[in-house]
């Protein structure tokens, strides 16, 4: 009896070891999304707003990184190169997955200006090129700003966090 249980859970691990594996469940691929991914997952803590772009842009960045799809923001990772059906589910699936990902992460107001996007790199290329463009004024506060940070009584660690804040 015990060898028949045996027998029988070795041919069940070898036929469960030779499936193969669909794009969405195998960590190899770039299709990839693991069980407790959520479209309503939050993956960075600061809302996009008019004014933080490049330090959003970085921690998503990061972020989607952390989890395997930058390529889908990039442009690395297209629908093209889905081939097979389960490959276009797949690349579906993430493309919404990270998309939403990065509608949860802007603000609502900013939000209506890329919800209609169909796919996470136009949505990337929308908020950047919206966004990115470099702000004189901006630029000029910050310099003048800099320009008049003195260490005073504080630490070095204190004055150059302060420094690289501004």
């Amino acid at each position: 009896m015990a060898n028949q249980d045996q027998a029988l859970q070795s041919s069940t691990s070898q036929s469960i070891a030779h499936r193969e594996l669909s794009p969405m469940e195998d960590p190899r691929s770039p299709f990839f999304l693991h069980h407790g991914e959520s479209p309503g997952a939050i993956l960075v803590t600061q809302h996009l707003t008019e004014d933080n772009y490049p330090n959003w842009a970085r921690a998503m960045l990061m972020a989607l990184d952390a989890k395997n799809k930058l390529g889908f923001v990039n442009g690395s990772i297209t629908a093209s190169m889905a081939i097979t059906p389960l490959e276009k589910i797949a690349w579906s699936k993430n493309n919404s997955m990270i998309s939403s990902w990065i509608l949860n992460s802007i603000s609502p107001h900013i939000t209506v200006s890329v919800i209609y996007r169909n796919t996470t790199m136009e949505v990337w290329n929308s908020l950047r090129n919206h966004f990115s463009h470099a702000n004189g004024p901006r630029i000029s506060q910050l310099q003048r700003l800099i320009s008049t940070i003195m260490q005073g009584d504080a630490t070095v660690t204190t004055f150059f966090t302060n420094l690289q804040a501004s």
